[in-house]
C-alpha cells in the first residue's frame, strides 16, 4: 500500500519535514522547544513532530547547517525546558560549543567502549570472527592514539576525572609503539 499523497504529490511525512525545515530556518539561532516548533508549524507535539525533527536534523547536516541536540535552556526563564537551535553554516556560539563538547565526550566514550568490547572478542577463543574483531580493536587503538593530545586542549574538552583509564591506555600504547622492534 503506497502512502497517501496530496495534490503536489507529497506524503504527510514529507510535508511535515518541509514545514519544520522552513520554520527552523526562519528561527535561526533561537532556542526552540518541541512545543515552540509544534505551535509554529501546526503539528501536534507527538511522534509526527519528533520524526520530522529527526529528518530535519539529517537534512540540515547535508546542507552544512546544524540542528543541535536538545539540551536544557540557558535562559533563566526557561530553566527546565529542553531546547534546540538551528544554526546555519558558519554560525555558532557558546551554546554550539557546549553541544559540540558534549558530542565529543560521547564519541570518545563510544570509542573506549568499542575498544573494550572488540579487544575482548578478539581474545575470545569462541568468537565467531576473531580476526575482524582484532582489526576493529586496532582501529580503536589508533583512534585513541590520534586524540591522545586532546587533554592539552583544556578542561572544557576533557574532564580529567573521566579520562584516567583513557590516559593510561594511551600511555601503554605509546610505550608499546616506542619500544625498539626486537628482531
Amino acid at each position: 500500500m503506497s502512502p497517501r499523497r496530496d495534490a503536489l504529490g507529497w506524503t504527510q511525512a514529507e510535508t511535515d519535514v518541509a514545514d519544520v525545515m522552513i520554520w527552523l530556518r526562519s528561527n535561526h539561532g533561537r532556542e526552540v522547544s518541541y512545543a515552540d516548533i509544534a505551535a509554529g508549524v501546526g503539528i501536534k507535539n507527538c511522534h509526527r513532530l519528533r520524526r520530522a525533527v529527526r529528518f530535519a536534523r539529517v537534512i540540515a547536516a547535508n546542507r552544512g547547517d546544524r540542528l543541535e541536540r536538545f539540551m536544557p535552556s540557558t535562559e533563566p526563564a526557561r530553566r527546565r525546558v529542553w531546547v534546540t537551535r538551528y544554526m546555519r553554516h558558519g554560525h555558532g556560539d557558546e551554546f554550539s560549543a557546549r553541544d559540540a563538547m558534549s558530542a565529543a565526550r560521547a564519541a570518545m566514550t563510544s570509542v573506549k567502549d568499542m575498544h573494550r568490547a572488540t579487544t575482548f572478542e578478539a581474545g575470545n577463543p569462541h568468537s565467531i570472527a576473531r580476526k575482524e574483531f582484532a582489526t576493529m580493536a586496532q582501529a580503536a587503538d589508533e583512534c585513541i592514539t590520534r586524540v591522545a593530545g586532546i587533554d592539552k586542549v583544556g578542561p572544557q574538552a576533557v574532564r580529567q576525572e573521566n579520562n584516567s583509564l583513557l590516559t593510561q591506555m594511551i600511555a601503554d600504547l605509546e610505550a608499546r609503539l616506542t619500544e625498539p622492534a626486537a628482531g
